[in-house]
Parts: structure tokens; sequence; C-alpha cells
């Protein structure tokens, strides 16, 4: 009897676990919107991000900034990494934070929006990325410069 009860609680232990993975994953999955190609053509230039699913917990991206005369301004690889539940930001920034990820944690999150954020970065403290309807994606950078409260736009069009 005690040996059919201990198979009993570990199968509930296991179950238990699967599906906390499950939940986190589908977590990630309720974001795969955001997998792609997405452009945002202007005068001065363009700007593009590119994301694929890297594993069950990680979506990779590359982000690029070209002028009108083709020349990459700044580029960055990023991370989407599901960690305890939470989704994690991380950008590393060609020429910036001596080449340092910095990580952005989720503080907003539904089926066409998340919102990342970093209180302590000095520029963007958030980072937002909102599915619009048809095949485009607003994307937006904000924070605080000078005691003022900046944000940038980015409204990508998917190229898949």
């Amino acid at each position: 009897m005690k040996k059919i009860l201990s198979i009993a609680v570990a199968c509930l232990l296991l179950q238990a676990c699967g599906s906390n993975t499950k939940n986190e994953q589908s977590k990630l999955e309720s974001f795969n919107w955001i997998l792609g190609f997405w452009e945002l053509n202007s005068p001065e230039g363009t700007v593009t991000e590119s994301w694929i699913k890297t594993s069950d917990s990680t979506y990779s991206g590359i982000g690029k900034y070209i002028d009108s005369a083709g020349n990459v301004l700044s580029s960055e690889e990023i991370q989407i990494v599901l960690r305890d539940d939470k989704l994690l930001y991380i950008p590393v920034v060609s020429n910036q934070n001596d080449g340092e990820p910095v990580v952005f944690t989720e503080v907003s999150f539904s089926d066409t929006l998340i919102v990342f954020e970093n209180k302590e970065h000095d520029f963007p403290q958030r980072i937002t990325y909102h599915k619009q309807p048809g095949n485009a994606l607003l994307a937006f950078i904000e924070g605080d410069i000078n005691g003022e409260n900046q944000r940038i736009d980015y409204p990508y069009t998917g190229k898949n």
C-alpha cells in the first residue's frame, strides 16, 4: 500500500511540474505574433527587426537601423527569454553598454501587448510591443531624459 501511495504522489508531483512548464510555454507561444520580419521605412532610412524561435523558452531577434545610403548605423541582438513565468527582454546593442546585455522585465502582458521595463537603465526604461490589426506591429521605447518623458514609435509592417 505504501508503495502505491508513493507512486501516486510521485505521479502527481510530475504532473504538477509538467503543467507549470506547459503554462509557461503557452505564455511565450501566445506572444508568437512577434516572430518574422518587421520593417519601417522612412526618408531617413529603414528600421528592421527579425525574430525566430530558438528554443521552447527563447525567441531571438536582430534589429538594425540602416540610413538612406545603406549604412548600418546601429544594430542589436535581442533575446526574449521565459524565466520563472516572466518574459525577459535582453538586448545587446552595438557600441552601447560596453557590449553588455541589459535586462528588461515583463511588467504587462496580454495576447496583443507586452511591456518590458528596467527603471535603472538610462534610456529607454520601457519597451513595448503592441500587435496591430492586419500585418502590423507598433513597437515603442520610452523613458525619462533630463526629467522629460520621451517616446519613439516604430510602426512596423510585417514582411513574413
